[in-house]
Formats: structure tokens, C-alpha cells, sequence
């Protein structure tokens, strides 16, 4: 568990001193979901060990994942230029900080 709390928090903070060029940060993003994904499938592994709150968390992250998955790949999302940079930058992000929040509940819990 500490293993993916320490990368998640590296690569997430990262991902937010990148956004300081924006274009680069949103490469780094790129890596940030695909490592939070992949470590979400990891702690389904682990599901019985968590508490409900956890397990609670866990769930909504990847509801939350997985509308913005279908949404983004569906091109379900608006055409204006404003909406498009909110989906493709603020959403994520937001979604990546819930992740970083669900895993310092289970460093906390666990450690």
C-alpha cells in the first residue's frame, strides 16, 4: 500500500508543476490516469481487506472513471472550446485527486 501511495503522490505532483507549461502537464496527465487506473485495479484485488468507507470510495472513483472513460471516447461532450478544455483538464484532474484522497485514507487505515 505504501508503494502506491508514494508513486500516485509523485506522479500526481508532477502532473501539477507540469501544468505550469499546461501543454506539458497535460502529457504527464496522460501517464497520471493510466497509473491511477492500473492501481485501482490493483486494490480491487484487495477489496475485502477495506473498510466500507473504502470500499464506498473505491466504487465511486470508478464510476466516476469509468463515465468519463465512455464520455471522452464516445465523443459525448460539447463542441465548445471552453467545455472541451474543462473535460480534457479540470475533470481528470478532479477525478486524480480523488484517487490521491482514496489512497491517503488507506496509507492512513493500513500503515
Amino acid at each position: 500500500m505504501k508503494f502506491i501511495y508514494n508513486i500516485n503522490g509523485v506522479i500526481y505532483s508532477i502532473t501539477l508543476l507540469l501544468y505550469l507549461t499546461i501543454y506539458l502537464g497535460m502529457l504527464m496527465q496522460i501517464l497520471l490516469g493510466i497509473v491511477q487506473v492500473l492501481f485501482f485495479f490493483i486494490l480491487l484485488f484487495n477489496y475485502d481487506k477495506f473498510s466500507e468507507k473504502i470500499k464506498n470510495h473505491l466504487k465511486v472513483y470508478g464510476v466516476l472513471s469509468g463515465i468519463y472513460l465512455v464520455c471522452f471516447f464516445s465523443e459525448l461532450y460539447p463542441r465548445n472550446n471552453w467545455m472541451i478544455l474543462i473535460l480534457i483538464t479540470l475533470i481528470p484532474m478532479s477525478i486524480g485527486g480523488y484517487f490521491t484522497y482514496i489512497v491517503h485514507q488507506l496509507n492512513r487505515k493500513v500503515i
